[in-house]
């Protein structure tokens, strides 16, 4: 039993179906392919929280999402990220960090400490962005001074 015995009633027939099948997979495409190559959201936080997770500590274990280390340098504060290879302490830096968020401005200075495969420190902030390899007291308080956006009176030392 055929469906058509007109041959124009199926020619007629076959082409809207091929019309509306090929209409669904491009609908299809225009849905799925978005979804398909979207990046996987991350966990966003609140300037809120993020304030709150700044305000009470300077230095820490871990490496910032972009969105921190963004949130941080737009309220012009220096992030100093410590690249080491088998030991985090660096007393030295420490110090000088605490140094300087003791004076005014406080906490304009933030440490993440990141475990990586060569030594050095690299300083980001909305003046400068600056990558030391020697890690003597001069040459950090210099890349310190450089790019604080308020820089403490014992930076006039090393000049402009």
């Amino acid at each position: 039993m055929k469906i058509f015995k007109n041959k124009e009633k199926r020619k007629q027939f076959f082409i809207l179906f091929f019309t509306i099948l090929v209409g669904a997979v491009f609908i299809l495409e225009i849905v799925a392919l978005p979804l398909m190559y979207r990046e996987p959201q991350s966990e966003t936080q609140t300037p809120e929280e993020l304030a709150q997770k700044f305000s009470k500590q300077w230095i820490f274990e871990e490496d910032f999402t972009e969105q921190e280390e963004e949130s941080l340098i737009k309220k012009k504060i220096t992030v100093v990220s410590y690249y080491y290879l088998d030991n985090s302490d660096f007393f030295e830096l420490e110090s000088l960090i605490k140094k300087i968020n003791s004076q005014k401005p406080k906490g304009q200075v933030i440490l993440e400490k990141i475990k990586s495969n060569e030594r050095r420190v690299e300083l980001n902030s909305l003046r400068d962005t600056i990558v030391l390899e020697n890690l003597s007291h001069n040459s950090l308080f210099k890349g310190l001074c450089d790019t604080l956006y308020y820089p403490p009176v014992d930076c006039t030392s090393f000049g402009e």
